[in-house]
């Protein structure tokens, strides 16, 4: 049997608590075994722990045939270029990454200690509610028309335009065409205490 990544359907969904994009991935056979994720390869690495933990589970040969094959075609997923984000000094080409997760609404470019940077992948009409991050972000309309909200002003952004909102800022943004938007986000730092409690949990 030939694996087929093209097994792996990825759909979009959001955090309902900040809605924040996120990807939802599950496999055709198994539509009642989804995970869901900031990026497509967290979300089918997890895919593929619960279904080698449900082969596990199976006794019966003939039952576990279909889960190897979805086994192999959530491999053949992960292999084909669902690339991990780059370390710092990295350099990141942007134009290669849109086209590799250019069907992934929401794609982690980069993630250092104290920075965050995200793709994303807006078709015509989609809407990104009102919340807020802890730090400051940028947000580079690479592609397209959006319209970014932050307090009571509403701005236009086109290809090339760029706008720094403060930390704890609420915004939304609804995305007039399709369009490819590049966000920069400031993550906050941990205190030396609880880096080490981190630490200590792992």
């Amino acid at each position: 049997m030939t694996a087929d990544p093209n097994m792996v359907v990825v759909t979009e969904a959001s955090c309902g608590a900040c809605g924040t994009p996120r990807v939802k991935l599950h496999h055709q056979s198994f539509p009642e075994m989804s995970t869901s994720d900031e990026s497509p390869r967290r979300a089918a690495e997890s895919l593929l722990l619960h279904l080698k933990s449900s082969l596990d589970a199976v006794s019966d040969p003939g039952h576990q045939e279909p889960v190897r094959g979805a086994i192999a075609d959530v491999q053949a997923y992960l292999a084909k270029g669902v690339a991990a984000p780059p370390e710092p000094e990295d350099v990141i080409d942007i134009a290669a990454a849109r086209q590799v997760r250019s069907k992934s609404p929401s794609s982690m470019l980069a993630k250092a200690e104290t920075l965050e940077v995200r793709l994303l992948t807006l078709p015509a009409g989609r809407e990104i509610p009102t919340h807020h991050a802890q730090g400051e972000i940028t947000v580079h309309c690479l592609e397209g028309r959006i319209a970014f909200t932050s307090g009571e002003v509403t701005r236009n952004l086109t290809a090339g335009q760029l706008i720094i909102l403060a930390a704890g800022e609420p915004h939304s943004l609804v995305s007039h065409e399709d369009s490819a938007v590049l966000v920069t986000k400031v993550l906050p730092t941990r205190s030396p205490a609880l880096a080490a409690t981190a630490k200590t949990s792992n």
